[in-house]
C-alpha cells in the first residue's frame, strides 16, 4: 500500500541555489509479493513515475528499504518498508526559439499552412521540452 505523504523537504541553499522541494513516497510491501526488482515494483505501483526516475533516485541515495539505501536492482520482499524521495523537476515554462526547418505550403498575413513531418512534436510537454513545432514557430516569428 502506498502512503503518498504530502511532506515537502527543503534542500539546503548550497545544493539548489534557491532551495528546492522533494516529494516523498513510502509504502510497505504486501505479504505474498513475489521478489521483483525495486525499480520495476515501484514503477508499477506509482502512477506517473517512470522507472528511470526511480533509478535516478536510487543512484542519488534516495531509495531506502528498511532504513538502508538500495540500488535499483534490489529485489523487494514481503514486509519491506520502502521510502523514496524525488526532487521536483525544474519547471521552465518559457518557450525557446529553435531554428527547425519548416515546409511552408502557404502563408499570408492571417494563415500559415505547413506540412508537418511525422515525429515532430507539436508543443513542449513532459519529455519533449525542445525540438517542437512551437519552438520552430517562435523562431520564425
Amino acid at each position: 500500500m502506498i502512503d503518498r505523504e504530502s511532506e515537502l523537504f527543503p534542500l539546503p541553499d548550497e545544493e539548489e541555489g534557491e532551495g528546492g522541494l522533494f516529494e516523498h513516497f513510502s509504502l510497505v510491501v504486501d505479504k505474498g509479493q513475489a521478489m521483483l526488482r525495486i525499480d520495476k515494483f515501484l514503477s508499477d505501483k506509482m502512477a506517473n513515475v517512470s522507472r528511470t526516475r526511480i533509478q535516478h533516485a536510487a543512484e542519488a541515495g534516495n531509495l531506502i528499504v528498511n532504513d538502508k539505501t538500495v540500488k535499483p536492482n534490489y529485489r523487494v520482499k514481503p514486509g519491506d518498508r520502502i521510502s523514496v524521495v524525488f526532487p521536483h523537476p525544474p519547471k521552465d515554462t518559457r518557450i525557446y526559439p529553435e531554428d527547425i526547418p519548416l515546409n511552408v505550403v502557404f502563408e499570408d498575413d492571417d494563415i500559415l499552412v505547413i506540412n508537418k513531418p511525422n515525429g515532430l512534436v507539436v508543443h513542449p510537454g513532459a519529455g519533449n521540452w525542445t525540438g517542437t513545432l512551437v519552438n520552430a514557430l517562435v523562431h520564425r516569428y
